[in-house]
Order: structure tokens, then C-alpha cells, then sequence
């Protein structure tokens, strides 16, 4: 019997067991195609820190990081809370499928670095493979409905 040869992100596996502790963060992120991305940040930072790796600088302003850029990617955005956080923790990147990096924690401590004109914030970003064992979840798009045909007027009994 032979099986079509299936793109790496539609090959299925086994069930998976997701860890979350109780401070954990699910980050989400929906990509240009409707889907859905979900991963679990937490992990993601004891990932980092098991493996020892020293922090990588990240400049908010080579990447146009503006406090409206922010909302629109994080809708629960709280700019009060953003000038509480601590900018001496790194922020936390995955790399995404299509070259890109998304930033999975510290979207606080980017807007407060945008809103105080902090030059560079310490990052990590994970590696492919840490990043494949931090994902909760894809949904992929959902299709559109046809619009049903509904009859105005008085139903029949």
C-alpha cells in the first residue's frame, strides 16, 4: 500500500500530552491565512533557561514597534499595567513558519519600552524544535457558511 507523501504540517501523530502549570501563559496568534496558533509561553521560558543560553538584544524601534501596532496585535493591551512590568526580563520569540519571528511574551515590556523610548530590550527566540514541543494548538481557518435561505413570515403550525 502506498501513502501520499503529506506536508510536514499535516502529518498526524499520536496523541500529545500539554503540560500547563498554573501560571502558565497560552499565548495566541492568528496568521494571515485565518489560522490559529497557540503556545504555551511559560514552557516556552523554561525551555530558555534549561538550556542556559544567554539572552539576545532585541531593538524595538528597527522593527517599527509603535504603541498602536501593539493594540492591534494584542487587543488586551493594558498600558497601565505595561508601566509596571520589569524590562530587565528578556521578551520571548518563536520562529514562525514563514521566516518571521512572533512574539510570544513580554508584549507589556515592548510597550513599555516603546512608550519610555527604551533603545533595546534582552530577548531569546526558540528554536524550531523548542518551538514544535511549546505548541498547544493549530486551528486551522474555519470555512464561511452560505447564507441560509430563511422565509420571512408567519410559520405554519
Amino acid at each position: 500500500m502506498s501513502r501520499s507523501k503529506q506536508a510536514p504540517d499535516r502529518v498526524m501523530e499520536g496523541p500529545k500530552v500539554i503540560v500547563l502549570h498554573t501560571d502558565d501563559q497560552v499565548f495566541a496568534f492568528t496568521d494571515a491565512t485565518g489560522t490559529e496558533w497557540h503556545w504555551n509561553a511559560g514552557e516556552g521560558m523554561r525551555l530558555v533557561e534549561a538550556s542556559g543560553r544567554q539572552p539576545l538584544t532585541f531593538f524595538p524601534g528597527d522593527h517599527g514597534l509603535t504603541i498602536p501596532y501593539l493594540q492591534r496585535q494584542y487587543p488586551d493591551l493594558d498600558l497601565e499595567y505595561a508601566k509596571t512590568t520589569d524590562l530587565t526580563r528578556p521578551i520571548l520569540f518563536v520562529p514562525f513558519f514563514d521566516g518571521t519571528s512572533v512574539l510570544i511574551d513580554g508584549w507589556h515590556r515592548a510597550a513599555r519600552a516603546v512608550m519610555e523610548g527604551i533603545a533595546f530590550l534582552l530577548c531569546h527566540e526558540l528554536t524550531e524544535a523548542e518551538r514544535d514541543q511549546v505548541i498547544v494548538m493549530k486551528i486551522p481557518p474555519r470555512p464561511k457558511l452560505a447564507p441560509m435561505n430563511i422565509k420571512k413570515g408567519r410559520r405554519k403550525p
